[in-house]
């Protein structure tokens, strides 16, 4: 990952998992020839409000697969994708309207929720979707991205008219962004984000102010939904804000709001801005957090924390990741790193399809994978899909961080990385180990440094120990990380992380009220929605799983639950079918037997039709 300060590649089953996905969604002849022409036939052919009623989303996927097209580019360095970038984008530019508009709506000032009663008449429920402004900020972000790699002012310029034919259409016609499209207008107002980023490329102060109109409306005194800057600062959980959660608290769209917040933050200073985020986050962890260590219950924040059954949109594990690192960067608050490994190492490569070919719509915590194969009337691309590599890529973005003359060691596994310091001196890193799996990280660095310099490593907040040896001094500080400067020439440290297996508890659920199962469910996955307390376990970052690609039966994993206090010891053993794989050996009333568990990202990451596929639970 390349940024002002710092290169770097990962290595290893990481890497590994990222360039198979990443040959097989963005550079192959049939990525770029198949999947990348259909995003861009949605601008040709403009089937998004066709139906007359209701607004579809075919307008998202182009500006996504730009996005991750553009951050691989710049990860890889790779000559001919940028090329294919270029090519692309000018393709695309030359669809614009006289206008400004481009978008896949044939009625640009479409933009208002369906009528429920207009759709359930055609589509036999009661649909008020319209995703028109919502497609336009992908569309606009994904322009943004691509003449940061390019640096081709037509494409800004483009990116410009595309986002002046916005504001003056609202403005003129005295429209509230917050009136538009589906969920209480949370997803048009994701589109905070890239109105920053596009006032950071040009310097123009109409864009800083819609996007200060659009917080703004985030802090009424009125209350009216979503409110969200406010209602993050007054505390209550989020599934409380309003009545019927499940109809406006869009997960993946309202933790993409915040970020945006945050890059405003960025660009004003505003303390107030960067505090909603700050408690956003604690009350998503307090009452959405999964036991996936997502976030929410299939993209809704409807209290997932009081399920024991899970499910979670990789999307929501993707974008709770992302607001999890930018807090980091914003606090230096270690533990928001925590909360991004847990995500990344569980549901996010859980999400990740061991062939490269595709992802899942939902993951579950047992039975299997949701995966969805035609969405928005689309063939090749689907939303979560085509936002996996940006989860990859945030984390090779992390791994490593240069704050001064600091350089912070955040991720261990494997990856070379080349820091340079702002005072001109240089670091070479590499990180090596069978990381997540037992067993010292060894960091070896090489260093040129111009004045005093400092290596932070972090230490996992589940390490129920932490070590390092190194040739030069290093002390462990309060905020949960090892210390120690920097002289020049070669050296290297070995850090050792102890880790037990931990039991937890998940008690049942004191209502399941019926949502939750239709949420759940897909034909066939009825009787496999649990109710019933049960126990996971947790070995450093991993969540542990049972799987029939280890040869687990159906018994072993949908029997009856382990009674409480019962104690588990693992043994490593080698697995073509998992990342990490052992041996368990459970001790409870005076019994001992023996299973064979993995890692949970592995238990069920392929297409299957059988319903038993997987379990965490003990």
């Amino acid at each position: 990952m390349k940024s002002n300060s710092l290169t770097l590649r990962l290595k290893g089953a990481v890497a590994e998992r990222l360039e198979c996905f990443a040959k097989e969604r963005i550079t192959s002849d049939t990525a770029q020839n198949v999947v990348y022409r259909e995003t861009e036939d949605a601008f040709r052919n403009r089937l998004d409000d066709s139906s007359g009623v209701h607004g579809i989303w075919q307008g998202e996927f182009w500006g996504k697969w730009i996005i991750g097209a553009v951050r691989y580019c710049e990860y890889a360095g790779n000559p001919e994708l940028k090329e294919f970038i270029r090519k692309s984008v000018h393709t695309l530019i030359a669809l614009q309207e006289p206008s400004g508009y481009l978008g896949t709506y044939r009625d640009p000032m479409n933009v208002f929720a369906a009528d429920p009663e207009r759709t359930q008449a055609v589509l036999g429920w009661p649909c008020n979707w319209n995703w028109n402004i919502w497609c336009r900020k992908y569309t606009l972000w994904g322009l943004i991205e691509a003449h940061r790699l390019l640096g081709d002012p037509e494409i800004l310029t483009a990116a410009e008219r595309l986002a002046e034919h916005l504001i003056h259409s609202l403005h003129e016609q005295k429209i509230r962004l917050g009136a538009t499209g589906t969920f209480a207008g949370i997803p048009s107002g994701s589109i905070l984000k890239p109105m920053v980023l596009l006032y950071r490329a040009t310097g123009r102060e109409e864009f800083l102010d819609f996007a200060r109109e659009i917080a703004d409306d985030w802090r009424r005194t009125d209350g009216l939904c979503p409110n969200l800057i406010a209602n993050a600062l007054g505390g209550r959980p989020v599934h409380e804000w309003y009545p019927e959660p499940r109809t406006w608290a869009k997960a993946y769209e309202m933790l993409s709001c915040f970020d945006g917040i945050l890059e405003l933050y960025r660009v004003t200073g505003e303390a107030e801005l960067l505090e909603s985020a700050v408690r956003f986050h604690a009350l998503l962890k307090k009452s959405e957090l999964n036991l996936l260590f997502s976030v929410g219950f299939n993209d809704i924040f409807n209290h997932a924390a009081s399920q024991i059954s899970a499910i979670s949109e990789p999307c929501d594990a993707i974008h709770w990741m992302r607001l999890c690192g930018e807090l980091f960067r914003e606090t230096g608050d270690k533990s928001y790193l925590d909360d991004f490994e847990l995500a990344f190492y569980n549901p996010f490569l859980a999400a990740v399809c061991r062939d490269g070919k595709w992802g899942a719509r939902g993951v579950r915590s047992h039975g299997r994978h949701l995966y969805v194969f035609e969405q928005a009337k689309m063939k090749h691309n689907h939303c979560c899909v085509n936002n996996i590599p940006r989860g990859f890529l945030n984390f090779a973005e992390l791994a490593a961080t240069v704050l001064g003359n600091t350089v912070s060691v955040n991720f261990f596994s494997p990856f070379d990385a080349v820091a340079t310091l702002p005072d001109g001196g240089k670091v070479k890193l590499s990180v090596s180990g069978n990381y997540p799996a037992d067993g010292p990280v060894r960091i070896a660095w090489e260093a040129e440094p111009s004045g005093p310099t400092l290596l932070r490593i972090r230490i996992p907040g589940w390490a129920t120990d932490a070590a390092l040896e190194s040739g030069s001094p290093a002390r462990k500080t309060a905020g949960g990380w090892f210390e120690l400067p920097l002289e020049p020439g070669k050296a290297e440290a070995i850090l050792t992380l102890d880790r037990k297996v931990e039991v937890r508890e998940h008690p049942a659920p004191a209502e399941v009220p019926e949502w939750y199962r239709t949420r759940w469910n897909e034909p066939g996955m009825e009787e496999l929605f649990r109710t019933g307390r049960g126990s996971t376990l947790i070995y450093g970052p991993l969540l542990l799983a049972r799987s029939k690609q280890l040869g687990n039966s159906e018994e072993e994993m949908f029997g009856p639950p382990l009674p409480s206090g019962f104690e588990c010891g693992l043994r490593p053993q080698e697995s073509a079918a998992a990342g990490c794989a052992y041996e368990a050996e459970f001790r409870t009333n005076d019994k001992v037997f023996r299973t064979k568990v993995c890692d949970y990202a592995s238990a069920g990451n392929e297409i299957s039709e059988d319903r038993k596929r997987f379990s965490v639970f003990f």
